[in-house]
């Protein structure tokens, strides 16, 4: 017993250790997220309001040449009541100069504007001003006009300071830290706890650093060289973290204090509660010890009782439905089926509402269940929000009516009091029609379970023998993709890119095929969505991107003309840290320059991993690899990404274009998507161009790039290679 007190105190004391260092570095994680979130946050209303800045001088060209001062004023004005401007004016070459509102701005101030944005091409003041109109604090952005692709003059627009002030609030953090924009010689910017103009580093004169290597002179040199960075530190007690973080505009930072008493309250919390919970299981483990040695035979019948029951709900467990499964069975007179029912996410109730109002909305599941069960019909609490029920049955139809039925009812009376969030169950049905083993009729229920959760609306799905062969299918291509790799059964085609003004090839596509022998070709949408499930794929993209590099560089030493090719990467790699890091010694391992290499993911992908695809992109950028968005137009949430990811190019899909021949709105549909495309700088291609009208009206909108089969099939080595030889 001794023995066995001081091993578990060891180990807590090992794991309380753990916890701790596990807890830290949760902490700087969130933290630093904060503030890059803040510093994201600024960026992009920077740029929208630039944008917008933009597209009211475009409007405001259509004015040229400028002759009617009072109508130029008005509009102005009008714009200010729409936009967040609070004063907008025009300079021109020639000295004329047009305000949105009566007021006295100084002839050097108007030059001045005029002078940098001439330069630069636009203008951001780089300390606040104040507004003539009412004093009031302003940045001041500015744009060129343009009259016949000349610049003539600048419009320029007031922003109000008081515009950035709620960014400046670190909401994340409970609203307990803050935000300043600083240029990079501390000068503040922007900030309300240090004035525009004073020295945001006076926050750390008094400050004691955790890290030997930090100090107020290795944050002012890691600012003059654009450095990220994370300090901590104690001011007057208290820990606090700085977040350092460059801005895209001028050469200003993201200043942020985050003081960390909120996060560690709740990391102590959540420690302590792993601690108790710990305590508890030791607690009653030794008090179960104790129980065994005093009351052995009560103990045994207790037990027994306990082998059979589900301690949460007070329902049947798993031992009892395996233990009573024929007997039921057998009462039914073989009219039963087998029903494995679980709530779809039920992670995220417990991740947003804690396990305890996970728990009780189980216990009330079970309680829903009960009420339902017909005399001798059973059911039990397998694991976590799975249960397993035998069921009456007479026909599919009245079946799936009563188990739509007792989805709503758990729908209305379970649900997590006090949340929008509503419960969603799945079904998996397995009529019982043969004799066979009870593991076999759950391992098909299971499996039409898992059809189950990928359906919209009533989630219920009953087992079908073509779930069966599609799993037999599946492993058969899972125990022949090793040796089909080594063995050089996966080879790359290559569909040719065409400029769509002259025909020309400017690009390619590489796609992957799999040849079994005499099995012949295996489709691509029979093994990538395997390959996605067990994590293959990232080893045949990154044979696909070497095959790639590998044929460049052959083309360059026999002198053919190397043209860029597009490679689709799977959604497993944006959160791979080694992703680009391999993928970029790959390629310089063949000497290829990295703008040959043109990375397509799907827009499914960039949507259900957003934060993981923005720093993904901007790593590839970094590294001088360009990126496209593949499938634009498939789903609903293009535009949403849009216009927070930087791409080179966007890709239509196909189905984006089906039927507009004879659809007018899908046409002006498609006309917009590549107008508002193109006016972001993005380059546009049309994959599964088939007919000569989808050309004709894709060249007439604006696309750059086409591909498809009236250009050109996917094609193996030798005969692309035949194209390049005809591009010389």
């Amino acid at each position: 017993m001794l023995l066995g007190a001081i091993i578990i105190a060891a180990g807590v004391t090992l794991y309380w250790r753990y916890v701790g260092n596990v807890l830290e570095l949760d902490l700087k994680r969130h933290v630093a997220s904060a503030g890059e979130e803040a510093a994201d946050d600024f960026d992009r209303l920077m740029f929208a309001d630039l944008q917008t800045l933009r597209s009211v001088a475009r409007a405001a060209e259509n004015f040229s040449p400028w002759e009617d001062s009072a109508r130029m004023s008005r509009f102005l004005r009008v714009q200010t009541q729409h936009n967040a401007f609070q004063f907008l004016g025009i300079v021109l070459l020639d000295g004329r100069v047009f305000l949105s509102h009566n007021a006295e701005l100084a002839p050097a101030f108007t030059s001045g504007i005029l002078a940098e944005t001439m330069e630069k091409g636009v203008y951001m003041s780089s300390s606040l001003l104040k507004n003539p109109q009412d004093g009031k604090d302003v940045l001041v952005e500015g744009v060129l006009l343009r009259r016949e692709d000349r610049p003539v003059g600048v419009l320029f627009a007031f922003l109000p300071a008081e515009r950035f002030e709620p960014m400046l609030k670190l909401a994340a953090l409970g609203d307990r830290g803050f935000s300043l924009v600083v240029r990079r010689d501390g000068t503040v910017v922007l900030g309300k706890e240090i004035p525009a103009g004073s020295s945001a580093f006076v926050l750390l004169e008094r400050a004691a650093f955790t890290d030997k290597g930090d100090s107020l002179t290795s944050i002012r040199r890691g600012m003059r060289s654009g450095n990220h960075a994370l300090v901590d530190y104690r001011l007057d007690g208290s820990r606090q973290f700085l977040h350092l973080m460059p801005l895209s505009i001028n050469d200003w930072y993201m200043f942020s204090i985050l003081p960390t008493a909120f996060v560690e309250q709740q990391a102590r919390r959540l420690a302590w509660t792993s601690l108790a919970l710990v305590a508890f299981i030791l607690l009653v483990f030794f008090g179960l010890i104790c129980c065994l040695f005093r009351v052995r035979s009560v103990s045994n019948r207790r037990l027994f009782a306990t082998a059979f029951i589900d301690p949460l709900t007070g329902a049947a467990n798993f031992n009892s439905m395996c233990e009573d499964f024929s007997e039921k069975l057998a009462g039914m007179g073989g009219k039963a089926a087998l029903v494995v029912f679980d709530i779809v996410k039920f992670k995220v109730i417990n991740d947003l509402h804690g396990y305890e109002r996970g728990n009780k909305v189980l216990q009330r599941v079970a309680d829903v269940l009960r009420e339902n069960m017909r005399p001798g019909e059973f059911f039990c609490r397998s694991t976590a929000d799975n249960f397993i029920m035998l069921l009456s049955y007479e026909d599919r139809r009245k079946f799936r009516t009563r188990l739509i039925l007792l989805a709503a009812q758990i729908r209305r009376d379970c649900t997590v009091a006090g949340s929008c969030l509503l419960l969603d169950a799945a079904f998996g049905v397995y009529e019982i029609t043969e004799d066979i083993p009870f593991y076999i009729m759950l391992d098909r229920t299971h499996l039409a379970l898992d059809n189950a959760k990928r359906m919209s609306g009533d989630k219920i799905q009953f087992y079908d023998e073509a779930d069966l062969r599609r799993i037999v299918a599946e492993k058969q291509i899972e125990n022949s993709m090793e040796e089909a790799l080594e063995r050089g059964d996966f080879s790359v085609y290559l569909q040719p890119k065409c400029d769509f003004s002259t025909g020309r090839m400017v690009g390619a596509e590489a796609l992957v095929r799999w040849n079994k022998g005499d099995a012949g070709l295996v489709r691509p949408d029979d093994f990538i969505p395997i390959f996605e499930k067990n994590g293959f794929i990232l080893r045949l993209d990154m044979f696909i991107l070497e095959q790639v590099v590998s044929l460049l560089a052959q083309w360059k030493e026999r002198g053919l003309k190397q043209v860029p090719i597009a490679v689709n990467f799977s959604r497993l790699h944006l959160n791979d840290s080694r992703y680009i890091p391999q993928m970029t010694r790959l390629v310089d391992k063949y000497g290829v320059p990295h703008n040959l290499i043109e990375v397509e993911l799907t827009e499914n992908v960039i949507f259900n991993n957003r934060e993981c695809a923005q720093n993904v992109i901007r790593g590839l950028h970094r590294k001088g690899f360009s990126v496209a968005m593949d499938d634009f137009g498939s789903g609903y949430s293009s535009l949403n990404v849009l216009k927070n990811l930087q791409f080179d190019g966007i890709k239509l899909d196909k189905e984006f274009l089906d039927g507009f021949e004879e659809n007018a709105n899908a046409k002006k549909v498609i006309e917009g998507a590549v107008d508002m495309i193109k006016s972001l700088g993005v380059k546009v291609i049309a994959e599964g161009v088939e007919t000569k009208e989808q050309a004709d009206f894709l060249r007439a909108t604006g696309c750059d790039v086409a591909q498809g089969y009236l250009f050109s099939k996917p094609m193996d080595v030798e005969a692309f290679e035949s194209w390049l030889k005809k591009l010389d």
